[in-house]
């Protein structure tokens, strides 16, 4: 009822006209996810990653490593998965718990069966496990995979395993990935305790506990103060073996979501270090004390400041542009390019430092059209790009102007490039030359009529034509004879 009396009032608000009788229906046109199962992965929208989607969906030189058993390569949902295999400890047997956090990020959306969180982006699967289904593995295997995965490129690192006691070897993996700028998540594990596991304990992990669908702490969940974020990881919906699909519960689930997350801030701004992803973290809404945010994709992207943005109006028409502004995150390493296009012509290389540029290339005012801004930053392995379309209208219209210097030399100026052509009286070409806006000499008899025509190098603009006559020279009189 509500709905049908609000349309009655906007048609009243309505112009009277045959076209405008009554308001039409429009709506958003969003990212549109077509698995058959995604309505049982409620954790998507639960994350705000549905929405994320339609800023990205990851981007290919982002990479994830994720450090767990095997997952299998030959699912329909992975099959596709750009991704580097490693087996750290024995051969690559296949094993559900390595394939359903695979699944979580990295699955496919190819209508076969659910929706990975960050399908775009690359991914180093690492087996870490002695063989199929096994419960353990040792701290210095991980850490050899931890190694290994920073030295073949990984932006984050997914560990959904965990235990009691602590290893220096591990944790100064984890400190030399982190010193590199890559960002480390791993599980708080599943004991109920108000304790967390290692290595998520360590300050130098984004430590991830589970909640429901009710946005409810986990029962199984570790919770102490080193969580700082939480994410679905009950009734799980995600890869099982053979094309399967299985429902799992863990922490385990919980942590590839962030790292998900956290892999489309990374394709967002690339440049940003682990530290700057901790305090983005900190920035997120908590709820009424609580000490930990609840992962929250969307929100993420939209605080995430972006590397490099161009803002300038839709239409210029002055040759002195002031108005276009380019903005570039403050990181020492980064080298800023900026470009001015016509259409896909490079018209000329602009000062990143400063924004402001004229409209003047090649020797002549660029003429009326379409063009293009391209701002590029990057800091050697990633880059970014901003870019902005106007339409500029040039003020400046081809003109010649022509005067007698001395008896023997004019003094041409002209508004536009374009060849100057000087005809005498019997049409005979005196002088001609190609010339940018500016003045400048031409040597001949200044006594003599002429024309002189600009041909400008701007093929939109018409030839203009001027006149030159000599000034009369006025006879002297006789001042004494007029006295007499």
């Amino acid at each position: 009822m509500k709905k049908m009396m609000l349309v009655a009032a906007l048609a009243l608000l309505m112009p009277a006209s045959v076209d405008a009788a009554k308001p039409v229906v429009l709506e958003k046109h969003g990212y549109i996810v077509a698995e058959p199962r995604v309505g049982n992965q409620y954790y998507i929208k639960q994350t705000g990653t549905d929405l994320a989607w339609n800023t990205t969906r990851g981007a290919s030189d982002i990479v994830i490593a994720l450090i767990d058993s095997s997952a299998d390569r030959r699912h329909k949902e992975l099959y596709k998965v750009p991704r580097v295999v490693n087996s750290m400890k024995g051969p690559y047997s296949v094993d559900y718990h390595g394939t359903h956090t695979a699944g979580i990020m990295s699955g496919r959306h190819n209508k076969f069966g659910m929706a990975g969180l960050a399908p775009n982006v690359r991914y180093h699967f690492y087996n870490v496990f002695y063989g199929k289904n096994s419960e353990y593995t040792d701290s210095w295997t991980v850490a050899k995979a931890v190694d290994t995965a920073v030295a073949k490129g990984a932006n984050i690192i997914n560990l959904s395993l965990g235990g009691q006691d602590y290893d220096q070897v591990l944790a100064d993996s984890i400190r030399r990935a982190r010193a590199k700028g890559v960002i480390i998540v791993a599980s708080a594990g599943n004991d109920g305790e108000k304790t967390v596991s290692f290595p998520a304990n360590m300050k130098e992990v984004i430590a991830v506990g589970a909640i429901d669908a009710n946005r409810r702490v986990a029962g199984f969940s570790n919770m102490a103060a080193q969580v700082k974020i939480v994410a679905p990881g009950v009734n799980i919906l995600s890869l099982g073996l053979n094309n399967g699909f299985v429902y799992m519960d863990g922490t385990s689930m919980a942590a590839p979501m962030v790292s998900s997350g956290l892999a489309l801030v990374k394709s967002v701004n690339p440049f940003l270090t682990p530290a700057d992803v901790d305090a983005l973290i900190q920035k997120m809404p908590r709820a009424s004390g609580k000490i930990y945010t609840e992962l929250n994709t969307k929100r993420l992207l939209d605080a995430t400041p972006r590397p490099v943005t161009l803002s300038v109006p839709s239409t210029l028409k002055s040759r002195y542009v002031k108005e276009a502004k380019l903005t570039v995150m403050k990181k020492p390493n980064l080298k800023t390019t900026y470009t001015l296009y016509q259409g896909t012509r490079k018209v000329k290389t602009l000062s990143a430092g400063n924004s402001m540029f004229t409209m003047y290339a090649g020797g002549d005012w660029l003429p009326s059209g379409s063009y293009k801004l391209q701002a590029v930053v990057t800091d050697g392995k990633h880059k970014r790009t901003a870019s902005r379309s106007f339409k500029y209208v040039n003020p400046v219209k081809p003109a010649v102007a022509v005067k007698a210097s001395d008896g023997g030399t004019f003094e041409l100026a002209t508004t536009r490039k374009g060849v100057v052509i000087v005809l005498d009286a019997n049409k005979k070409i005196v002088y001609e030359a190609l010339h940018v806006p500016g003045k400048f000499p031409v040597r001949s008899d200044t006594g003599a009529a002429y024309t002189v025509v600009l041909k400008p190098t701007d093929v939109s603009e018409k030839v203009v034509t001027v006149k030159y006559a000599p000034q009369p020279v006025q006879a002297e009189t006789d001042k004494s004879a007029e006295s007499t």
